[in-house]
């Protein structure tokens, strides 16, 4: 009871309701990321059942049916030998060979467990005929006699079907394994997420009694300041209502696609044998995991935006690519609501300028998609963009130092004039304007004065329903003042909306320009995925992702070792001969020695001792523009964002790797000058 007094003096109400909602958070945080990794690991364990033991042990099972034909038929033509049995028997062999050939090349190229014991089977199946029609040939020869023929029945013919029965057995035995890993892993899933469920209430449970408490103590302890707590617990909770109400809707928006993922899941689980049903579970699970992190970005990238971490990147692009690549996907968005979008774009051929590429696309699309979301079927949404004017401001708005200022300061090693340019472009800039005009339901005027604060979102009739955090319109005028720019909006209820944003744009050559990443386009296979003879080195402390890394790596052919953190990693590159290994897949969040920490390690004992200087590319889940210069700077060639895939692999490997030659049988080291580093 002392310890309760003297953490009450110690603590203010408003620091243990802090240090509450930090615990409530990491609590809900470690329940809701293994309850996620344990579904992926059921899903993956889904995705391999669909795609080798189901088929296989179905077609084994074909195979099975056809060869005790087979065996019968041979022992049919031991006892009758007539011309008419002859025919028969070879007219059943015809008609099996038929039957049988799909369940063996089925077997052939989806069998993962027994790859050589289903080469065998098809190898062996293919003697059988032949040993079939020496027995045709016999049965019809008058010369030889039953004895002969019974002799190569059951010295010949029966032994080798026996054998074939035997490793179709073995087949059908391994693939069988297979499902009761799935039936392990659930299991195992299950247990751990009741375990980490029963230890979050505990915590909830803990934490609200401490806090209950406490607050009693203090409550008792200043009874003459009850009035004026009242009033501030009054104030905190009108200043807290918009998180407040942030927070229901996040609840609710996450809940919805996890509710989606586990009960396709089950669904998947009943119907695994049934490939149509669950192929539809996986693909809308796949959509549910797209939209569940796309909810989990808006918040993070507010919560950079408010912590004053955003940076921009600063490259040289295209407009007219990024223009007509966000008409393609919001043909599509369009598309899916049954909507009309048409683009006007007159002022952008062949124009390149300098900026955040990727920050500009997603402004764009935020506002489009928004649009599409408010707007009902059979509607129109439209994006126009022209050139509003040469340089920041026109003649009339003079001067445009601030402006001016701005730009600079956004973007480090552009220069900028320090006297306005008077409307005529000669600070190298223009100002661009992008109007998103749609005929859906419009706002209401007092909404549209504050749709630009966080966690706001109008609650009516008609948009009850439609999914949201509040935070799309904030990041997009957070991005758009970031990059110098203006953005506003004009909106009645039932005639649409209609925003506009000016940016100035910094005009380039197009001799620098990069192409554009099209994300939202369709995948395409890599160009190399065999990379046999390299040697990988893995370094991931999770096992879980560990395993994931060295099975995509594994299946290009390459040799792969794990390293559970920077420190092994380091130590098993460096008590390796040099230039053993080709390529370092490097996780950045690392105990021991992280992937930063081991990358500038690893570049500094190769350069001290005279080693070969090996491909390091991070694989981590920080996505963000900083997070990818930290990498840089630590040494890293390229950088993968997880969760990532087996195309995504093959094609860092495919550029940072040179190809090996077939006739090469050694294991040649990389050059040993250092490759460039650059922003990929």
């Amino acid at each position: 009871m002392l310890g309760l007094d003297r953490l009450a003096r110690a603590l203010d109400t408003r620091m243990l309701s802090f240090a509450m909602t930090l615990v409530l958070v990491a609590l809900l945080i470690v329940f809701y990321t293994v309850t996620m990794v344990n579904m992926s690991a059921i899903s993956g364990r889904i995705d391999e059942i669909n795609a080798h033991p189901y088929p296989v042990t179905v077609a084994a099972g074909e195979v099975e049916t056809n060869l005790v034909q087979l065996r019968t038929l041979s022992d049919r033509l031991v006892y009758v030998r007539t011309p008419e049995a002859v025919d028969a028997v070879e007219d059943e062999y015809a008609s099996i060979d038929q039957a049988i050939a799909d369940p063996l090349a089925t077997i052939a190229s989806q069998c993962r467990s027994s790859p050589e014991k289903a080469a065998a089977l098809s190898a062996d199946y293919e003697t059988l005929k032949a040993e079939q029609r020496q027995l045709i040939d016999e049965c019809r020869d008058p010369a030889a006699t039953d004895a002969e023929v019974q002799r190569l029945v059951s010295e010949q013919v029966d032994p080798l079907i026996g054998a074939m029965l035997a490793r179709n057995s073995e087949i059908i035995g391994s693939s069988h394994q297979s499902f009761g890993a799935l039936f392990e892993l659930a299991v195992k899933a299950c247990a751990e997420t009741a375990l980490y469920a029963t230890v979050l209430m505990a915590g909830v449970l803990a934490v609200l009694a401490i806090f209950l408490i406490t607050l009693k103590r203090r409550n008792a302890e200043r009874d003459r300041l009850q009035k004026n707590l009242e009033a501030a617990l009054e104030t905190a909770r009108h200043a807290s209502q918009a998180k407040s109400q942030f927070l229901a809707s996040v609840s609710h928006d996450i809940r919805t696609p996890c509710s989606a993922i586990v009960g396709l899941t089950e669904i998947a689980e009943r119907h695994v044998g049934e490939t149509d049903w669950v192929e539809e579970c996986l693909s809308k699970i796949t959509l549910s995991s797209h939209h569940l992190i796309s909810l989990i970005n808006d918040v993070l990238e507010m919560s950079k935006i408010e912590s004053g971490r955003f940076l921009l990147n600063d490259e040289t692009f295209s407009l007219e690519e990024l223009v007509s690549l966000v008409d393609v996907i919001a043909q599509q968005q369009a598309r899916t609501k049954q909507l009309a979008f048409r683009m006007e774009a007159g002022d952008v051929s062949g124009v390149y300028v300098r900026g955040d590429s990727l920050r500009l696309r997603q402004v764009l699309l935020n506002l489009i998609g928004n649009a599409v979301k408010y707007t009902e079927p059979g509607g129109e949404v439209r994006l126009r963009v022209r050139l509003e004017r040469a340089g920041c401001v026109s003649p009339e708005q003079a001067p445009c130092a601030d402006e001016t200022l701005m730009l600079g300061e956004c973007r480090r090693g552009v220069d900028f004039p320090e006297t306005p340019c008077g409307g005529e472009g000669a600070c190298g800039c223009a100002l661009y304007r992008f109007e998103i005009e749609d005929n859906g339901i419009g706002m209401t005027p007092e909404f549209v004065g504050r749709i630009f604060e966080p966690f706001e979102r109008e609650r009516t009739s008609e948009t009850r329903g439609i999914e949201g955090t509040g935070l799309g319109m904030s990041i997009t005028k957070s991005i758009v003042d970031q990059m110098g720019g203006t953005i506003t909006v004009k909106s009645e209820r039932h005639h649409g909306t209609t925003f506009t944003v000016d940016l100035p744009l910094c005009l380039e050559n197009a001799d620098v320009a990069k192409p554009l990443p099209a994300e939202d386009a369709a995948p395409t296979l890599p160009k190399r995925v065999d990379f046999s003879g390299v040697r990988v080195l893995v370094a991931e402390d999770d096992e879980i992702n560990a395993e994931i890394a060295c099975d995509i790596v594994g299946r290009t052919h390459a040799e792969v070792v794990w390293a559970h953190d920077g420190a092994e990693a380091v130590e098993t590159v460096l008590q390796a001969p040099d230039g053993w290994f080709d390529l370092v897949f490097m996780d950045v969040e690392m105990p021991n020695m992280d992937g930063l920490e081991a990358s500038r390690t690893l570049r500094d004992a190769c350069r001290r001792e005279g080693r070969t200087q090996l491909v390091i590319v991070a694989m981590t889940a920080n996505a963000y523009v900083e997070d990818r210069r930290r990498a840089f700077d630590a040494g890293m060639d390229d950088y993968l964002v997880k969760p990532f895939g087996f195309a995504d692999v093959c094609d860092v490997m495919d550029l940072r790797l040179p190809a090996r030659s077939e006739s090469d049988g050694q294991h040649e080291a990389n050059e040993s000058a250092e490759p460039a580093l650059s922003l990929v």
